[in-house]
């Protein structure tokens, strides 16, 4: 019978403040029954719960590695190691690279310094550029559909014991949110999670087609109350429910980052406030201020995948989440 929950909402620009997050309610031992995620939420959860290699911090930490260094990404704004380009011919160069025993070796480089770093994405920058693409105006998205998760995510190993987990997709062809448990995740179902519009195309599987659930629902609320009617206490790592994410764009790029953020921001307080008011009775909602411990003056970069956001930002979650679970969620540690 499941008593408390975790749910983990979107937001992939931040997704080091959630690994940070759920390092740090590893290490006290905090432990719930089930977990709850819509988009980005979903990757961070299965590497949490099922990471490849077996060891969640590293996993965990190992998302900094997404980001772009400084140098680079102050001239080239653009994350091209998440950001991957689609189509048959950029799937099957990328595979002849992971085979390539040089570029294995640069990718496992620590590079422990600014210069290192800058070097070590430079030549990625490079290869990335070189991705042969048949994106043309008919695509129907802008980017392959997350191709490193099955080097980070145990898709077998999901199926054995642990808290529950639920991800959700909206069905497209049927007009309808779904929730898909544990034994039913694997890559495909992944990917229909984070299949935003306009970034990737819809995710098919069965014959219909998925977006993000995020996009329409970003915490998930409904449908862990209705599978868990004995639900006592609810932790929310929210990402999105905060006005203060709401600011002048600092150039193009920037714009559209928050064209696609603004909304979300909306969704995401508006879901807060229905489930006080409809799906609450006698909940203990426990709201992990994790962008609230953004410094001020840290909140115009929040966005960027710079590799010093990126490490800031894993730091600013890891400590939060720690002295909140320390303060309020103490019963919940083993």
């Amino acid at each position: 019978m499941a008593r408390t929950a975790l749910i983990i909402s979107g937001g992939a620009p931040n997704a080091t403040l959630l690994a940070g997050a759920l390092e740090a309610f590893h290490e006290l031992g905090v432990k719930v029954d089930v977990i709850s995620s819509a988009g980005a939420g979903a990757l961070l959860g299965l590497m949490y719960i099922a990471p490849k290699n077996g060891d969640i911090v590293s996993t965990l930490r190992s998302l900094k590695e997404m980001g772009v260094a400084d140098f680079i990404y102050r001239a080239f704004p653009v994350n091209f190691k998440v950001f991957h380009k689609p189509g048959p011919m950029a799937e099957a160069y990328r595979q002849a690279l992971s085979a390539n025993p040089l570029l294995q070796m640069m990718q496992q480089w620590p590079a422990d310094n600014a210069w290192a770093k800058t070097l070590k994405d430079g030549a990625a920058l490079a290869f990335a550029s070189a991705t042969p693409s048949n994106l043309n105006s008919d695509s129907l998205g802008l980017c392959a559909h997350v191709p490193f998760a099955e080097e980070i995510i145990d898709f077998n190993a999901l199926k054995n014991s642990g808290p529950d987990f639920w991800l959700n997709a909206y069905n497209l062809s049927q007009h309808q949110m779904e929730n898909w448990s544990r034994s039913q995740i694997d890559l495909q179902h992944l990917q229909a999670a984070l299949s935003f519009p306009y970034l990737y195309p819809p995710t098919e599987i069965n014959g219909d087609f998925y977006i993000e659930g995020a996009a329409i629902d970003c915490l998930n609320f409904k449908d862990l109350r209705k599978n868990y009617p004995d639900l006592e206490e609810i932790v929310v790592f929210d990402l999105l429910g905060a006005e203060k994410l709401l600011r002048k764009p600092k150039d193009l790029h920037d714009a559209w980052v928050m064209s696609i953020i603004t909304p979300l921001v909306e969704i995401a307080r508006d879901d807060i406030k229905l489930f006080e008011a409809l799906h609450s009775d006698g909940i203990t909602l426990h709201k992990v201020p994790l962008i609230d411990a953004i410094a001020e003056k840290n909140l115009p970069d929040v966005f960027d995948w710079s590799r010093s956001n990126m490490d800031r930002l894993y730091q600013t979650g890891y400590h939060a989440a720690k002295k909140y679970a320390q303060e309020k969620l103490n019963h919940l540690i083993q």
